[in-house]
């Protein structure tokens, strides 16, 4: 009997009353009953069964109807060329990881398995537009910093042609360093026809490596980046009040508020939305040497806590996902130009020739 033979015997031999045992014993520690092993599990599965296509059907029609309001205006800004390409790689998220997710939990259909090249590709899309759109977030907080600090230097800079620039630029390098992953993952003998890392070591540099490459792109260097924009934008606006108000009163400025209030909030969202999971990863590998550690002394212990943690990772992806969701609501709500194209689409009436997010 090999070693994986002989631990799965362990795990069997462990009979209801060792179970009610530890629950009793947890339940006397804490003053709480935990739930039996498989709870977790099974909750998390039925999440990802009913709430993807919520989000999906929100998303991708809240993200189309900004892509058609911003096309129709007559004279685009940067600002709103940034946010055109944040609504399209939102919508590759949805489509492309989301929906996987779904399909994989309701029908146990793994797409991402179906075929090599299918594996490759989508691996490949999903990491590029959660990179993307990381990046656009950070860029368009970036030029509404500048607009703010330098408001009559910003429009040698914040032109179509040069937001177009960067995004081509940002698509060009998101796409070629992910490029490894067309590499490191494959469906094979070695990841029982699966699709993960097809080696083992396209394993560890897909774990040890490319991990932190995906976490640096995605929260890591945003994060910090994003945090300090917007307390500068904050601190500005807070700053230059009174004045805007006096110049207001002369008729010789016009208020960019709203602006910086959509952008503020597309800010605040990826925060609320993208720190659960990124902090999950950071304490990952920490937690599976502790886990790891704990299956040799108590298994059944180390399972329900597998579980748990297991749990708390899915509800994490879960909340991801609401960032690629929920920025149409940030336009909606913050921005009155923005109901009112809103309104002149769904009414099929000329747009208004106001300009959206202007700089």
């Amino acid at each position: 009997m090999d070693t994986t033979t002989k631990f799965a015997s362990n795990v069997t031999l462990i009979n209801v009353t060792e179970q009610e045992t530890f629950n009793t014993t947890a339940s006397n520690v804490s003053g709480l009953k935990f739930p039996p092993v498989g709870y977790y599990k099974n909750t998390w599965v039925l999440l990802f069964r009913v709430i993807p296509p919520i989000l999906i059907s929100i998303g991708t029609i809240g993200n189309a109807m900004t892509v058609f309001v911003l096309l129709r205006q007559k004279k685009m800004t940067s600002t709103a060329m940034f946010l055109l390409a944040l609504a399209l790689s939102d919508t590759f998220i949805l489509c492309s990881g989301l929906l996987q997710s779904w399909v994989s939990h309701t029908w146990d259909i793994d797409v991402f398995s179906l075929s090599s090249p299918g594996c490759k590709a989508l691996h490949y899309l999903c990491y590029c537009s959660i990179h993307l759109s990381s990046w656009l977030i950070v860029v368009v907080t970036l030029e509404r910093t500048a607009c703010v600090l330098f408001p009559h230097k910003v429009r040698l800079g914040c032109s179509p042609r040069n937001a177009v620039l960067i995004i081509v630029t940002i698509v060009l390098a998101v796409f070629g360093i992910n490029i490894i992953l067309l590499v490191i993952v494959d469906v094979n003998e070695y990841t029982g026809w699966e699709c993960s890392p097809s080696t083992k070591d396209n394993y560890d540099l897909f774990y040890y490596v490319y991990g932190w490459i995906d976490l640096t792109l995605t929260f890591g260097a945003p994060f910090p980046l994003l945090l300090i924009g917007n307390v500068i934008i904050i601190v500005q606006l807070a700053r230059s009040r009174s004045r805007r108000q006096r110049m207001n009163i002369s008729g010789q400025t016009r208020d960019t508020r709203p602006v910086s209030i959509v952008l503020i909030g597309l800010c605040m969202l990826f925060l609320v939305t993208m720190t659960p999971v990124s902090v999950y990863m950071l304490y990952y590998p920490y937690l599976s040497e502790k886990l790891q550690a704990l299956m040799s002394v108590d298994p059944y212990t180390a399972k329900y806590d597998t579980e748990y943690y297991d749990f708390l990772y899915h509800v994490a992806v879960l909340i991801s996902y609401f960032n690629a969701t929920f920025n149409f609501a940030i336009y909606l709500f913050s921005g009155s130009k923005f109901r009112a194209e809103l309104r002149s689409l769904l009414c099929c009436k000329a747009t208004k020739g106001t300009s959206l997010f202007g700089s």
